[in-house]
């Protein structure tokens, strides 16, 4: 039996409402997820915003007054949060709105979390001036890069008689589940002086992207490979969500960050398609796009 989740009062559905895309500018300039964790630093100024168009008359068949587009961002590692309600317009057959809420630098770190949903005051309940009649979109916005987190060492290559490479990744997992810290290493080839110059904290900014590459194709493939041998009805980033500091994890907010997509749509990429994760990979990298 499928799972139906009830609430206490009527809702519309994601379906009912058109909702616009997330706009995220930094610094008064329109960029991208995957640019953020590269462009952002402690001051910058962040505003995210999106829009939203309901239908008059389903609007209405709720039981709702003064409908708004409610906007919150929040982040969990500095017990930040800001949000914005904006009143929805009356036009010829539909309502719309558009919000924007800006959040400062200094003020957040690692990952915003962006929602939006359609809030109005109930008609038979005057209390109750902030009941939920559509939830939209959820943004999640890595501010740092969320491939770090695991041992990384250095050492010369040629001098333990290893073949040439910028670095390698050794991965001991052997569930999805296994933590991501504990799971996966990364060595870095001194020999090679781009890879010196990212050791010391100052990357040519093609390195960098070329190191993001190669670690999304490894978590991809990795859990490609431990996927398949999982539960039939469990999909990865339902393993994801139950163990967040696992490589499920770990692979589905590469995923999600750099390709735009569920892992299991990535994973299904990799078994199907390869040549189209690659490509999917490199423009969610900005490979050689210095």
């Amino acid at each position: 039996m499928s799972r139906q989740r009830l609430y206490p009062f009527p809702r519309l559905t994601a379906g009912d409402l058109d909702w616009g895309d997330w706009t995220i500018q930094l610094n008064g300039s329109q960029t991208t997820i995957s640019a953020i964790s590269e462009d952002w630093d402690s001051n910058s100024v962040l505003t995210l915003g999106t829009t939203v168009r309901a239908n008059t008359h389903q609007l209405s068949s709720v039981g709702v007054r003064n409908p708004k587009l409610a906007l919150s961002v929040a982040c969990p590692s500095t017990a930040f949060s800001s949000g914005k309600d904006v009143q929805l317009q009356l036009g010829q057959s539909s309502m719309t709105a558009e919000a924007e809420v800006t959040v400062e630098g200094s003020l957040v770190s690692q990952v915003l979390t962006v929602r939006a949903q359609v809030i109005g005051d109930d008609e038979s309940e005057p209390l109750l001036r902030r009941r939920i009649v559509a939830e939209g979109p959820t943004l999640r916005l890595p501010l740092d890069t969320e491939l770090d987190g695991f041992p990384t060492s250095s050492y010369s290559f040629d001098k333990q008689g290893m073949p040439e490479a910028p670095w390698r990744l050794l991965v001991s997992a052997d569930e999805l589940e296994a933590p991501f810290a504990h799971s996966i290493r990364l060595e870095l080839n001194e020999d090679f002086a781009p890879v010196r110059k990212l050791i010391s904290g100052n990357p040519d900014p093609h390195v960098a992207h070329e190191l993001d590459a190669a670690i999304v194709r490894v978590l991809i493939a990795t859990a490609a490979r431990l996927s398949s041998g999982n539960e039939p009805q469990k999909l990865p980033e339902e393993v994801a969500a139950e163990y967040p500091d696992s490589v499920a994890a770990a692979a589905q907010r590469a995923s999600e960050q750099y390709l735009r997509l569920p892992l299991s749509a990535a994973v299904k990429s990799y078994r199907l398609a390869p040549e189209k994760l690659e490509y999917d990979v490199a423009a969610g990298t900005r490979m050689l796009k210095d």
